[in-house]
């Protein structure tokens, strides 16, 4: 792996990585205050694991020439449904935070697009990807 491919695919995915699991990890009591929004928390989840499967799909699927469906779709189906169950799994070890199914929707929704997203800004030749 070059720098460039690190500084510019490797390092925005692990860093919004690491900012999900402080967020969903961290004790309930010890976020951040935020408004008082209704759905605010699964708008959210959304938002985290849109970003999550957008940034690992630029970080694998640079170095995939043609570009691959079958890592796609296996990005997809390990980063994007296994992590967005288990995150929530592991909200249970967290102090002051709940298991929700409502949370794994907003997850799952999020990462489909996220991904949804990545796919087709990859077929424009878009510089975002």
């Amino acid at each position: 792996m070059n720098k460039q491919h690190f500084s510019e695919r490797l390092l925005p995915a692990i860093i919004w990585s690491g900012i999900l699991l402080w967020l969903v990890l961290s004790p309930g009591n010890k976020l951040p205050d935020v408004p008082k929004v209704p759905g605010m928390d699964k708008i959210g989840h959304f938002g985290l694991f849109a970003g999550l499967l957008f940034f690992w799909n630029r970080v694998w699927n640079h170095s995939q020439k043609p570009f691959s469906k079958k890592i796609f779709i296996t990005n997809y189906l390990v980063l994007g449904i296994i992590f967005a169950i288990l995150v929530e799994w592991l909200q249970l070890l967290a102090p002051h935070r709940t298991f929700d199914l409502w949370d794994i929707a907003a997850n799952l929704l999020g990462s489909a697009v996220g991904t949804i997203c990545f796919y087709i800004l990859y077929k424009k030749k878009s510089k975002l990807v």
